[in-house]
């Protein structure tokens, strides 16, 4: 039994000799900072496409406004009510088509970017957290080791646990 067990130590003994000591670092300072930038990307990107959708309803509404207000002046100077022409209803529906579409990308756009600053808020406050912890204890480091322990002329086998302050 002892032999059997030597010939498995003495195999496994050449892969356990190389490895080196292990350690898991895990960079959430690296995850959090890309998930705020990401985040702060998206923000200025969903701001932006709001700005758009708000000029563009203003624009619309202006053209809207305009092309009812001539509808209105041409009736007066008509005396009388008339129906709406192709033109008319082209240049008030349109527009009006146009305002609507943007007034709702607006809103759609103005909850969106409310959602993303809340992440980029979440996950900056994180990365500040944990760069504040980590910068504590950086000093702080311990490596763990493993050795494996071979005597055949004894017939001992065994491991060495070697700690790394």
């Amino acid at each position: 039994m002892k032999i059997i067990l030597l010939c498995i130590a003495l195999i496994i003994a050449p892969c356990l000799a190389q490895e080196p000591v292990v350690t898991t670092p895990v960079d959430s300072a690296a995850y959090y900072q890309k998930m705020y930038e990401y985040n702060l990307e998206k923000y200025n990107t969903d701001t932006l496409t709001r700005d758009v959708m708000m000029w563009t309803f203003w624009g619309s509404m202006s053209v809207t406004m305009l092309a009812l207000g001539y509808k209105m002046c041409s009736d007066i100077s008509a005396g009388e009510s008339k129906k709406f022409t192709i033109g008319q209803k082209f240049a008030i529906f349109v527009p009006f088509g146009i305002m609507t579409a943007s007034g709702i990308g607006y809103i759609t756009f103005e909850i969106a970017g409310a959602v993303r600053l809340s992440k980029y808020k979440k996950y900056y406050q994180k990365w500040e957290d944990y760069q504040k912890r980590n910068s504590v204890t950086s000093g702080e480091s311990m490596q763990v080791g493993i050795a494996p322990l071979l005597n055949p002329l004894d017939g001992r086998y065994g491991a060495v646990l070697a700690f790394s302050f």
